[in-house]
């Protein structure tokens, strides 16, 4: 059984970023707007701004009180996208539920949309950005050697930010796709002859052993926070079963990461 860990696949993409912005001569500067303290999201961006200085990309990190008002969040939004400084924008996920996650995507400028997630971005069959949790599944499967052209490959999950992004990718490179999502009746079904599953749903342990065949490769996106600990979507018995499989936490999104300032360099150019 193969471990697919994303630090060998992140460390490549890390030395990369640090050998093309050597070329620059301007800084480029991530900005992210992070509105409360869920504790996860705190985490997902100080390991962004840990991997911004060790390529040496700015990030700041705009803290906003949760009971910010909409008209508050839209200004500091639109600060953003009038600041030269600023090379990429992303709203970090999930804003209080009292907000409309997509009308603030919207306000980010197409532009420095690094997370791909405004619907300028997300309409287009060539997008400036696809979300870096997609580009990291396909930076996965080229490192360690899984070539998705021909394969069966099931996606479970189509929130815009990881499942339908990954299958749009998936289908660009030849793969044989199908999809399911909360109003999939039998998920097994899709999963159970399926060469890779790729799940993304954010629900400890939905993947179980009877669901997958012997030898599936398994791309665990749908990290969940249980008390202190990441918790994937994939339970133990079906990684048991699996020739490949990456690790929670570990696999996915260390390069998440990495591909988020992939966009951030490409953007910029």
């Amino acid at each position: 059984m193969n471990v697919l860990e994303g630090k060998p696949v992140a460390n490549k993409i890390k030395e990369e970023l640090k050998s093309q912005l050597s070329t620059l001569n301007y800084q480029l500067k991530l900005a992210i707007v992070l509105v409360g303290e869920d504790p996860a999201s705190v985490i997902y961006t100080d390991r962004k701004k840990k991997f911004g200085e060790e390529i040496g990309v700015e990030v700041e990190i705009v803290k906003l009180d949760p009971n910010i008002s909409e008209e508050e969040l839209a200004v500091q939004i639109k600060r953003l996208n009038d600041d030269p400084t600023a090379t990429g924008i992303i709203i970090q996920l999930p804003l209080p539920s009292s907000f409309h996650a997509g009308k603030f995507l919207d306000l980010v400028d197409p532009h420095k949309d690094v997370d791909g997630l405004n619907s300028t971005n997300q309409a287009s069959n060539e997008p400036q950005f696809y979300p870096a949790g997609a580009l990291a599944v396909m930076e996965i499967l080229q490192f360690y050697d899984i070539d998705p052209a021909g394969k069966k490959i099931a996606v479970i999950g189509q929130s815009d930010l990881a499942g339908k992004p990954i299958a749009k990718l998936l289908k660009k490179v030849g793969a044989r796709v199908e999809v399911a999502d909360i109003n999939t009746t039998d998920t097994n079904e899709i999963t159970i002859d399926s060469d890779i599953v790729i799940s993304a749903v954010g629900k400890p342990g939905l993947i179980q052993g009877d669901h997958v065949r012997e030898g599936v490769v398994l791309i665990d996106v749908g990290t969940t926070l249980v008390g202190d600990k990441l918790k994937g979507d994939i339970d133990q018995s079906a990684i048991d079963k699996s020739s490949a499989y990456t690790p929670v936490p570990g696999g996915v999104g260390p390069v998440t990461v990495a591909c988020l300032f992939k966009n951030l360099l490409a953007g910029s150019s």
